[in-house]
């Protein structure tokens, strides 16, 4: 079989494409050195998973978001300006407030409290915060990100593969085995460590990107809008694409809801969980609106420009090479397109870390081994992210011929914000929500998200679609999919959550979020301030997150951790 594959397919870098590869090459070099770097900082699990609660606030915003855009900046948002015009503005409609609520909203809360419950998981937090004795709701969520999060993985490595094969005629399973082999390796060495680390130093690029491009080509060509209307007309300086009624409004609704996914993706919210001091988060959220906000206009205009230099024809995704090829000489188009695979490894080294978690700390440790020592917590996880690396490259090898944007978009970012998210903004929030109610949520969420996205093929095969005439019907059809099962998600939370019975402390529990964590953690110690505290304090200690977990574990007796302090 691999005989058959080809090696080669054409691109159209040209002479670039040398540049191109010799600047991917070194790139990888430097995240490898990263990784090995990082290996040497990582002695627990939570070292592993959160980075020991250890990483300052410019790295955790950048980390926030280049862990989150992926291929789909890159590449997916000026193709969508490329294709709809001006509406392409809107992916930042609902991305940006969402973002914006989940710091404001979510962060100093989730730090503060996985820190208290010694927490470096979402399933684990989940299981600890709604009283869970039956291991029910960690087990539902680990599932949940196992399959939502794996899958993720391999899409990532399928953009990957696609890039390397427009820009430089390599085969796209040639760019699925590289690209997969890097991004396993650094992450199984480093954890989160290399990830974070990796993700401030692939975001610089990102941003600088998507401020050169926009800028170069406004000094060439100047405004965009104009030769955009030449090339296809009114509807592309639209604010709806020319869509009206109904179909306007869903089109929007379908923009805004992509929104929704942030809480439900744990590899934004880890981002929370592992900075290093509560009082920080508001530089790192400064930081990472301030990227978000740069990255999604100038990938916006980087399409527009495109449509109104090259005019239609082009595939989405060859829109932002072809341009870069355009305004920049080999060498500099090689270090900016060296950017789109940067967010894409960011993407699926951040992914693959969260499926590694719910396979080690929230399965295994969870329910196999509970009294499992930290060096062995992290050989495991270094050896289930090989694992679960080999198994996202198998099946980015085999979807390589299907669309990127429609695996990460509808079964990635879509069932881990329907399924996810309502539970982690309730947990935070409302002190009635109960662990039947979060269970029965994250079922209806993801079931509802897989089975929206195939809803219009489903009804047309019966011959029961809705004409494009009946606008309302067509509409609701056809919307984003995570917009209705989020909706369901949170009303199923909601009602079973009052039919059943809420955990008991909950109102002691809420006081964490009001008081400083040093003030928390002294209550208990007659004034002093406990070794575990890592936000303040009468002492300053260089901790890790083993030290956090170790102080718990002699007062608990959760396992035995044999007295050991290296």
């Amino acid at each position: 079989m691999w005989s058959e594959l080809p090696l080669q397919t054409g691109g159209i870098a040209g002479g670039a494409g040398v540049w191109v590869l010799a600047t991917f090459g070194t790139y990888l070099l430097v995240l490898i050195g990263i990784g090995l770097y990082a290996s040497r900082l990582t002695d627990s699990v939570g070292d592993y998973v959160i980075g020991g609660r250890q990483i300052g606030p410019v790295v955790t915003g950048f980390s926030e978001r280049a862990s989150e855009m992926s291929g789909w900046l890159t590449l997916g948002v000026p193709g969508d300006a490329y294709n709809t015009g001006i509406m392409a503005f809107y992916n930042g409609l609902g991305m940006i407030p969402a973002d914006l609520f989940a710091w404001a909203g979510i962060a100093k809360r989730l730090r503060k409290y996985t820190e208290i419950v010694r927490a470096v998981t979402l399933p684990t937090f989940f299981e600890t915060r709604l009283q869970d004795d039956s291991g029910l709701i960690k087990a539902t969520s680990a599932a949940v990100l196992l399959i939502f999060e794996g899958g993720y993985v391999g899409a990532q490595i399928v953009a990957a593969g696609v890039l390397l094969e427009v820009l430089t005629g390599v085969a796209p399973w040639i760019g699925i085995v590289v690209g997969g082999i890097i991004v396993v390796g650094y992450t199984m060495l480093g954890g989160y460590f290399a990830v974070a680390w990796s993700d401030y130093f692939q975001g610089a690029i990102i941003l600088a990107a998507f401020i050169a491009l926009p800028v170069l080509a406004f000094g060439a060509y100047g405004l965009p809008f104009e030769g955009v209307v030449q090339n296809g007309g009114e509807a592309m300086v639209s604010i709806t694409a020319g869509a009206t009624g109904w179909a306007a409004v869903f089109g929007i609704i379908s923009y805004a809801a992509i929104g929704l996914g942030i809480p439900g993706n744990p590899h934004v919210m880890v981002r929370f969980m592992g900075i290093d001091r509560v009082k920080n988060i508001r530089l790192a959220a400064v930081v990472a609106q301030l990227f978000m906000f740069v990255a999604y206009i100038g990938a916006a205009f980087v399409g527009l420009y495109a449509f109104a230099v090259f005019g239609g024809g082009i595939a989405g995704d060859d829109v932002m090479p072809r341009l870069t090829l355009e305004l920049f000489p080999g060498v500099i188009a090689g270090i900016v397109l060296a950017a789109a695979l940067a967010a894409m490894m960011s993407s699926a080294d951040s992914q693959l870390l969260v499926a590694t978690s719910a396979v080690v700390e929230d399965v295994y440790h969870g329910f196999l081994d509970r009294e499992a020592t930290e060096a062995d917590l992290v050989r495991y996880s270094r050896i289930t992210t090989l694992a679960l690396g080999a198994a996202s490259i198998a099946f980015a090898f085999l979807a390589r011929d299907t669309p990127v944007y429609t695996l990460v978009l509808d079964y990635a970012w879509g069932g881990l914000g329907a399924a996810i998210g309502p539970t982690l903004v309730a947990a935070l929030w409302w002190k009635g929500v109960t662990a039947e109610g979060s269970v029965a949520s994250m079922i209806v969420g993801a079931t509802t998200m897989i089975l929206w996205t195939q809803l219009s093929t489903v009804l047309g095969a019966l011959g029961a679609m809705p004409a494009e005439s009946s606008a309302f019907l067509y509409g609701l059809v056809t919307v984003y999919g995570l917009f209705p099962a989020f909706v369901l998600s949170v009303l199923t939370l909601v009602l079973v959550s009052l039919l059943t019975r809420p955990p008991e402390g909950v109102d002691e529990q809420f006081e964490i979020f009001d008081k400083p964590l040093s003030a928390i953690t002294a209550e208990g110690s007659a004034g002093a301030t406990p070794e575990y505290v890592t936000d303040g304090g009468t002492r300053a200690k260089a901790v890790t997150e083993a030290d956090v977990v170790r102080a718990h574990v002699r007062a608990s007796g959760y396992w035995d951790d044999d007295g050991r302090d290296d």
